[in-house]
């Protein structure tokens, strides 16, 4: 298939204004302090080095020691060994500031994390193993697209241990003697302050235990004093290295600095400002939705808090306003973001509790984040009820028959949607029928959520709600594609049952009324019997069209981006409509008596429109 791919045409050779688009996205990514001397000297220095790259239109390379390993110190720090939701949020952000500087300067960014776990682990207690599993489940945690991974073993070989590649890069890079630290730290009150936090921060991973109280604490004490004057030594090894290896890289770093250069100090977390990592502390999601990083301990004490969990570890806290979610499993179903499960774990002889009791906007929030939620072992009592809880998330759409859809089979169909077939993957209220068009823009007609509630279950294994999560597929696709694709619009067709009945067409990627990321809109084809499905498009020849459908449907049913949702009797769906797309399989006779309620749910309000709002991007169209 050939698609023309969209240039975004900016003249690189312009230093100047991509120096200045740099220098204000790079101010987002620093972490200040009192003496920040940013402003003054640093921005010339990192100015000196943007050169170096836009002069050659070369990618802008930068450079981060961390990510080493977890705390050793799970009583009051950290969750365990592997990473988690900190690590996950750390390498998106991260990431997603290459591709903001793509937008800008085509060469682009690339950015070095060079895991400096090698260099320490032995210094706090970890040992080979734990910190092998770190790094290999750091780098598939999340897909990340501008970011390469370096360490010790890229340059020293590995074949004899950890210890012998310390010992190489101690021996050709380590300048200072222990003797000399020593004296530096009697002198130097900068050095002096660094070995204090080294041996406070050794001190603290490695908590002496209770036996033997003031001597196990004494012997600790004197111990990370030693240590902390080998990472010292080791610091500066490893400094000299990475100048060495990477001499033009702009350096980057999760300790505090003045910012005058050639060190920058950055925050990995989008909304926590502070010199703070992931891999010594845990991520809590703030009741208003903030995700700031603390220690274990600390977010323990906070009220309402709710563990998540990912892979059956935990995986962050989750702070409400209502003591239910304490009573609640959370598990994300497909990590890292495709589906949540919130099981109510209370006694079974216990009255069911209302979803009514679960704050509207944490749903909300969750919703947005993850995709879909499920709701289990909560209370609907009938559909008037459902509509009262679903009026918290957002306005019902009223259809002819009212808000509340009941989907079973029927004896006689009209469609697929009341038979025992399978549905197509599609999104709710793509075919609206003319009553429900309101101004014929996408974001006025189409839900953001919608619930689907099971009255009664289907047999294990049929009947089951398919969810596409569109965000991975464009994920998996790539932005080159994704670009290529917001070329295409597709005209979709279906008889009239209670929706369809006229040609619908809407671009393939379009972007979300809410957060303005790009979504992906495509429906599956149908040749069933009761209801064909029809496709087309007039962007492309019919043999590319044929074999973008062929990738399209490939891509959606890949294993990372789809979920098959075996019902339980008194599930409860909520699905962000604009990222999923959802379908159903088909079912036997043993399913004549599956039951599902639907209400689809506008937002209460959208946000105001400007000159690139979303109607305008090749808008959703009726063609009569």
């Amino acid at each position: 298939m050939k698609l023309i791919t969209s240039k975004v045409q900016i003249e690189t050779k312009n230093y100047k204004l991509v120096i200045s688009q740099f220098i204000k996205l790079f101010r987002t990514l620093l972490a200040k302090g009192k003496n920040d001397s940013f402003e003054t000297k640093g921005k010339t220095f990192l100015t000196e080095q943007l050169m170096y790259f836009i002069r050659s239109d070369q990618p802008i390379e930068m450079i981060l020691p961390g990510f080493p390993c977890k705390s050793p110190n799970t009583n009051s720090k950290v969750f365990g060994y592997l990473p988690d939701r900190g690590e996950e949020i750390a390498l998106t952000n991260l990431d997603n500031f290459c591709k903001q500087v793509h937008k800008f300067y085509p060469p682009g960014c690339k950015l070095v994390i060079f895991s400096d776990g090698t260099t320490f682990s032995d210094l706090i207690g970890v040992d080979e193993e734990t910190q092998e599993k770190y790094n290999t489940t750091l780098k598939n945690i999340t897909k990340v697209s501008h970011i390469y991974w370096e360490s010790l073993d890229s340059f020293f070989s590995s074949s004899n241990g950890y210890d012998a590649l310390r010992e190489e890069l101690m021996s050709q890079y380590c300048s200072v003697t222990k003797q000399q630290v020593e004296l530096q730290i009697q002198n130097d009150e900068q050095i002096r302050q660094t070995y204090q936090g080294l041996k406070n921060f050794l001190f603290q991973d490695n908590p002496w235990t209770d036996s033997n109280f003031p001597q196990a604490k004494k012997t600790r004490l004197k111990q990370s004093g030693e240590f902390a004057k080998i990472m010292i030594q080791r610091n500066d090894a490893l400094t000299k290295l990475l100048s060495e290896k990477f001499p033009h890289h702009i350096r980057l770093s999760v300790h505090c600095h003045n910012n005058a250069g050639p060190k920058f100090a950055v925050h990995v977390l989008p909304n926590d400002y502070r010199c703070i990592t992931p891999w010594h502390n845990v991520v809590v999601k703030t009741s208003n939705n903030q995700e700031i990083l603390m220690k274990k301990e600390e977010a323990e004490k906070l009220p309402n808090t709710t563990l998540v969990k990912c892979h059956q570890q935990p995986w962050y806290f989750l702070q409400s306003s209502e003591d239910i979610w304490g009573k609640c499993e959370l598990e994300i179903i497909k990590p890292p973001r495709t589906g949540i499960r919130i099981t109510y774990q209370g006694n079974d002889n216990q009255t069911k509790p209302s979803c009514s009791c679960l704050n509207s906007e944490t749903l909300q929030n969750l919703c947005l984040e993850y995709g879909f939620v499920v709701l289990r072992g909560f209370n609907i009592e009938s559909k008037e009820h459902l509509v009262e809880f679903s009026s918290e998330l957002g306005k019902p759409v009223t259809w002819d028959f009212g808000p509340v859809h009941t989907i079973r089979p029927k004896k006689t169909p009209d469609g697929y949607i009341a038979s025992r077939e399978a549905v197509p993957l599609h999104w709710d209220l793509s075919m609206p029928p003319s009553y429900l068009e309101a101004s014929g823009c996408y974001e006025d007609f189409t839900p953001q959520f919608f619930i689907l509630y099971c009255h009664i279950a289907p047999a294990s294994g049929e009947g089951q709600t398919t969810v596409v999560d569109g965000r991975k597929v464009l994920e998996n696709a790539g932005s080159a594609k994704v670009e290529a694709w917001k070329q295409v619009v597709i005209d979709y067709f279906t008889k009239f049952t209670y929706y369809g009945g006229k040609q619908r067409s809407y671009p393939l990627i379009m972007q979300h009324p809410i957060t303005g990321e790009d979504i992906l809109r495509y429906q599956e084809a149908s040749n069933s019997n009761l209801q064909t499905f029809e496709l087309d498009s007039k962007s492309l020849p019919q043999e590319d069209f044929q074999q973008l459908v062929a990738e399209l449907q490939a891509s959606a049913y890949d294993d990372s981006c789809l979920i098959c949702h075996d019902w339980q009797q008194g599930d409860l769906l909520l699905i962000e409509n604009h990222y999923m797309l959802h379908g159903r399989t088909s079912a036997s006779d043993l399913t004549d008596d599956r039951e599902l309620w639907r209400v689809q749910l506008l937002p209460h309000s959208l946000p105001q429109k400007s000159v690139s709002d979303f109607s305008k991007n090749l808008d959703y169209k009726e063609v009569a």
